[in-house]
């Protein structure tokens, strides 16, 4: 029997394994579903505009997008992009871009950039960024290699999953850990409790 209910319905508008695990863990009953939002096209016109803008569009467009089909419910969007001084990395998806991307990140810092964004119906009712700073440690080829074989984080933003192996790879983490997952958590259930959404009983 679970402690909190919800009187209105969440829709998760991502198709992030990661975010679905994160509300599924504090409880959350929601449905999924993932934006059709052509996040090529926004990243090519947002080219030029601060990062921290960049993910919050992304975010709020994904957002929108579904949140029109469900007036009654609270629909959550989310978006995160790493940054190592002012280059962003995109999902790597091949095993050669995430070798390239962790050797350009060893031994040094960059940035997580998370954004998220409630709408009820196609208002938008909050939205936030925040970021985490991580340096990693100065990796050998060996190393980066057999990171990626075992955690293969192909589909991961930066190319490294911290909730898995990656915690090897650094050398310093500021910042919270849900941020550099994707999904502000704490902000979100606050914010699920101002608009009564959950409820502890």
């Amino acid at each position: 029997m679970s402690c909190i209910s919800q009187p209105v319905p969440l829709v998760l508008a991502s198709g992030s394994s990661i975010r679905a695990q994160m509300l599924k863990a504090v409880g959350l009953q929601f449905s999924v579903v993932p934006s059709a939002v052509d996040e090529t096209v926004l990243k090519k016109q947002m080219q030029g505009q601060p990062i921290a803008q960049q993910a919050l569009t992304l975010a709020r467009e994904k957002c929108v997008s579904v949140a029109k089909a469900y007036p009654d419910h609270l629909t959550l969007g989310a978006d995160q992009i790493c940054e190592l001084e002012g280059q962003i990395f995109d999902k790597p998806i091949t095993r050669q871009s995430a070798i390239d991307q962790l050797t350009q990140l060893s031994g040094r810092t960059h940035l997580q950039h998370s954004a998220v964004c409630l709408a009820k119906g196609e208002q938008v009712i909050w939205q936030s960024v925040a970021q985490a700073k991580l340096t990693m440690r100065s990796l050998s080829a060996d190393e980066i290699s057999a990171y990626i074989k075992e955690d293969q984080p192909l589909q991961s933003c930066g190319s490294y999953r911290l909730e898995g192996m990656g915690r090897h790879l650094f050398a310093r983490i500021e910042g919270d850990h849900d941020v550099i997952k994707g999904l502000p958590l704490t902000e979100v259930l606050l914010k699920l409790y101002e608009y009564g959404a959950v409820i502890l009983h």
